[in-house]
Protein backbone atom coordinates (compact mmCIF):
# COMPACT_ATOMS: atom_id res chain seq x y z
CA UNK A 1 0.00 0.00 0.00
CA UNK A 2 2.74 2.32 0.93
CA UNK A 3 4.83 1.34 -2.25
CA UNK A 4 2.23 2.16 -4.66
CA UNK A 5 1.46 5.46 -2.65
CA UNK A 6 4.96 6.22 -3.05
CA UNK A 7 5.06 5.18 -6.30
CA UNK A 8 2.21 7.24 -7.31
CA UNK A 9 3.34 10.64 -5.57
CA UNK A 10 6.88 9.70 -7.30
CA UNK A 11 5.04 9.67 -10.95
CA UNK A 12 2.87 12.89 -10.36
CA UNK A 13 5.88 14.84 -9.13
CA UNK A 14 8.10 13.80 -12.62
CA UNK A 15 4.72 14.87 -14.31
CA UNK A 16 4.57 18.43 -12.94
CA UNK A 17 8.23 18.89 -13.65
CA UNK A 18 8.21 17.27 -17.67
CA UNK A 19 5.14 18.77 -18.52
CA UNK A 20 6.27 21.83 -19.23
CA UNK A 21 9.31 20.67 -21.47
CA UNK A 22 7.32 17.87 -23.16
CA UNK A 23 4.40 20.43 -24.31
CA UNK A 24 7.09 22.95 -25.58
CA UNK A 25 8.40 20.27 -28.01
CA UNK A 26 5.22 19.44 -28.81
CA UNK A 27 4.08 22.68 -29.77
CA UNK A 28 7.99 23.24 -31.62
CA UNK A 29 6.94 20.58 -33.30
CA UNK A 30 3.62 21.44 -34.76
CA UNK A 31 4.70 25.19 -35.38
CA UNK A 32 7.50 23.35 -37.58
CA UNK A 33 5.03 21.86 -39.36
CA UNK A 34 3.45 25.34 -39.82
CA UNK A 35 5.99 27.10 -40.68
CA UNK A 36 5.21 29.42 -37.55
CA UNK A 37 7.54 29.81 -35.04
CA UNK A 38 6.74 29.97 -31.29
CA UNK A 39 8.42 33.35 -29.24
CA UNK A 40 9.96 33.73 -26.26
CA UNK A 41 6.98 35.08 -24.55
CA UNK A 42 4.85 31.52 -25.48
CA UNK A 43 8.00 29.67 -23.75
CA UNK A 44 7.90 32.52 -20.64
CA UNK A 45 4.01 32.03 -20.42
CA UNK A 46 4.88 27.83 -20.44
CA UNK A 47 7.37 28.35 -17.42
CA UNK A 48 4.72 31.10 -15.17
CA UNK A 49 2.26 28.40 -16.05
CA UNK A 50 4.65 25.47 -14.55
CA UNK A 51 5.36 27.57 -11.64
CA UNK A 52 1.44 28.30 -10.80
CA UNK A 53 0.83 24.32 -11.05
CA UNK A 54 3.84 23.34 -8.95
CA UNK A 55 2.36 26.23 -6.10
CA UNK A 56 -1.08 24.22 -6.51
CA UNK A 57 0.57 21.04 -6.14
CA UNK A 58 2.48 21.93 -2.95
CA UNK A 59 -0.13 23.73 -1.46
CA UNK A 60 -2.26 20.71 -1.93
CA UNK A 61 0.48 18.39 -0.22
CA UNK A 62 1.44 16.65 -3.43
CA UNK A 63 4.68 17.90 -3.53
CA UNK A 64 6.75 17.62 -0.99
CA UNK A 65 8.51 20.59 1.12
CA UNK A 66 11.86 19.28 0.49
CA UNK A 67 11.16 19.08 -3.57
CA UNK A 68 9.26 22.15 -3.65
CA UNK A 69 12.10 24.67 -3.85
CA UNK A 70 14.51 22.69 -5.98
CA UNK A 71 12.17 22.37 -8.66
CA UNK A 72 10.83 26.07 -8.25
CA UNK A 73 14.48 27.10 -8.71
CA UNK A 74 14.81 25.15 -11.95
CA UNK A 75 11.67 26.83 -13.45
CA UNK A 76 12.85 30.17 -12.17
CA UNK A 77 16.25 29.15 -14.32
CA UNK A 78 13.98 28.34 -17.30
CA UNK A 79 12.16 31.84 -16.89
CA UNK A 80 15.76 33.95 -16.52
CA UNK A 81 17.04 32.38 -19.66
CA UNK A 82 14.16 32.84 -21.39
CA UNK A 83 14.20 36.96 -20.35
CA UNK A 84 17.40 36.97 -21.03
CA UNK A 85 17.01 35.76 -24.27
CA UNK A 86 13.99 37.97 -24.67
CA UNK A 87 16.65 40.96 -23.55
CA UNK A 88 19.24 40.27 -26.12
CA UNK A 89 16.85 40.13 -29.01
CA UNK A 90 15.41 43.36 -27.97
CA UNK A 91 18.64 45.10 -27.83
CA UNK A 92 19.94 43.61 -31.30
CA UNK A 93 17.17 44.92 -32.95
CA UNK A 94 18.07 48.17 -31.33
CA UNK A 95 21.59 48.00 -32.42
CA UNK A 96 21.20 46.37 -35.75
Amino acid sequence: MQLGLAIAVALLIIGVVAWPLVAKRRRQAAELANGTPQTDAGALDDVYEAIRTLQMEHSLGRISDADFPEQLDEYRRQAALILRDMDREAADKENG
